[in-house]
């Protein structure tokens, strides 16, 4: 045992560092994937300085088509139209009603947990430093 009371077991040591060496070794190539650290294009041409200002030219990936862009919007506005509005209502409710209930605890916190420090000034061991002199 050591002095802090605590039992050595290398043997648990042991397993617990080959479990995290076969864990770690099982996602590194997700994480090699997920961490692309290659460089921006427009950083490597020689001789130019990347102007910011300066639109770059078309983005990487697959752009939606017009027909794709108009389902997509569709559907979005679609899902909006089956929400119910009395259940936004509810909240906008609850959210005002926390809100001034915020608004009156922030008003009011200071004064009272001075008053509270205040109180305990003449108790052996108190802060003098919070107290009135």
């Amino acid at each position: 045992m050591n002095p802090f009371g605590i039992k050595r077991s290398r043997s648990a040591s042991v397993v617990l560092m080959v479990t995290l060496a076969v864990s770690l070794a099982a996602c590194s190539q997700q994480l090699s994937r997920t961490l692309d650290n290659s460089p921006d294009p427009e950083l490597d041409r020689p001789g130019v300085f990347p102007n910011i200002n300066v639109a770059g030219g078309q983005p990487p990936g697959k752009l939606m088509t017009p027909a794709e862009l108009q389902s997509a919007t569709a559907g979005l506005k679609a899902k909006g139209a089956r929400n119910d509005p009395r259940t936004a209502e509810a909240a906008r409710k609850q959210s005002a009603a926390s809100n001034a209930a915020l608004e009156k605890t922030a008003a009011t916190h200071a004064k009272k947990t001075l008053s509270e420090i205040q109180e305990r000034c003449d108790q052996p061991g108190e802060d003098a430093t919070k107290c009135p002199q």
